[in-house]
C-alpha cells in the first residue's frame, strides 16, 4: 500500500501537508493539488507534519513554486523539517525554496 500525503486547509491563506511527500505519493497529483493550493494570492504551507521526503518530493515543492508564480500566487513554506533542508542543500536548491521563519 503506497503511503499518502494529505492537504489540510487551515484558512484561506494557510494550508498544511501531512504524510509522505515521495515519488509514490505524489504520482498523478500535481495539477489538481497545485490548483487547490494556489486559489489565493498568498499561501503559507506548513510542512511540519510531513514525515518523509525524497528528491521527487523536493522537486514537487519546487514545481509548485513555479506553478504559483504563473498564477501570480506567493507560496511560502513554514515549519520545514530538517530532512528537507538537508536534501535541498545537498541538491543545491536551498535558495529556491521560500522558507518563512
Amino acid at each position: 500500500m503506497p503511503t499518502q500525503f494529505n492537504i489540510n486547509i487551515i484558512s484561506t491563506e494557510q494550508s498544511a501537508l501531512t504524510g509522505h511527500l515521495t515519488r509514490q505519493s505524489i504520482a498523478g497529483k500535481q495539477e489538481r493539488v497545485f490548483a487547490k493550493l494556489t486559489k489565493n494570492k498568498l499561501q503559507e504551507i506548513d510542512l511540519s507534519q510531513v514525515s518523509k521526503f525524497d528528491t521527487a518530493g523536493l522537486a514537487w515543492l519546487l514545481a509548485l513554486i513555479e506553478y504559483a508564480n504563473k498564477q501570480q500566487t506567493e507560496i511560502t513554506y513554514s515549519q520545514v523539517p530538517m530532512e528537507l533542508v538537508k536534501l535541498a542543500k545537498l541538491s543545491g536548491v536551498q535558495t529556491l525554496l521560500p522558507i518563512s521563519a
